[in-house]
């Protein structure tokens, strides 16, 4: 997830949980509307304040930590998936001594296999992805193990309460897998960034999704988040 700049100065999910509401209740009583994404944030916020204290957060695509430390604010067990390598040497370094993270230094998807993580050249580790895409670099991909997304989720010994998924572009082959094996109704809630816009391909697969998602009538997918 890239950190994203508010109306209000801020990076969504840069301030702590106490600072973001104290700074929320200011702006209502100024009656000032708040923008989508702080709305969102918000929203994040209230939502992990009722997720279960002894279930599992479960962030794909963590990056450098961002999300993850929200939920580790809201005393939850998290595990971290992170393949990209130079994202994951920051992780480690923020989070390395907290007994509540477990950081895996893997890719999810539909399969176990070994794979290709295509890279962008610099710090731009947030766009690293499975999928080849015309922004990667071809000398920079590096090879990385893939996690069955769904036997992962079998052999936790907690429920996941949240499932947080930003995986630029992996996202369809992985809810097509939780669909198709019916895990998504063990998950509390799953809040997917989507990624439409890298290829007109992976658009109509999550289109093709997203009428699943509306034709089943499954409410705990959120395919709208940031």
């Amino acid at each position: 997830m890239r950190l994203l700049r508010t109306c209000y100065g801020q990076r969504m999910l840069e301030e702590s949980r106490a600072e973001f509401m104290l700074r929320w209740h200011l702006y209502r009583r100024w009656k000032k509307p708040p923008s989508t994404r702080r709305q969102a944030e918000y929203s994040f916020h209230k939502m992990l304040d009722g997720v279960a204290a002894d279930s599992i957060f479960l962030d794909l695509g963590a990056n450098v930590g961002h999300v993850s430390a929200k939920a580790l604010e809201h005393n939850l067990k998290v595990i971290a998936f992170e393949p990209d390598p130079a994202a994951l040497t920051l992780l480690r370094s923020r989070f390395g001594n907290n007994p509540n993270i477990e950081i895996i230094p893997k890719a999810v998807g539909a399969s176990n296999r070994a794979a290709k993580l295509h890279r962008r050249t610099g710090d731009l580790t947030e766009w690293s992805s499975l999928i080849e895409f015309d922004f990667h670099a071809d000398d920079l991909a590096v090879d990385v193990e893939v996690v069955d997304l769904v036997d992962f989720v079998r052999q936790l010994p907690r429920p996941v309460g949240v499932m947080k998924m930003d995986i630029e572009g992996a996202e369809a082959e992985c809810l097509e897998a939780l669909l198709d094996s019916g895990l998504h109704r063990s998950v509390g809630t799953i809040l997917v960034e989507t990624h439409d816009r890298f290829s007109n391909d992976l658009a109509a697969r999550l289109d093709a999704i997203r009428a699943r998602i509306e034709g089943e009538g499954i409410d705990n997918i959120d395919l709208t988040w940031v």
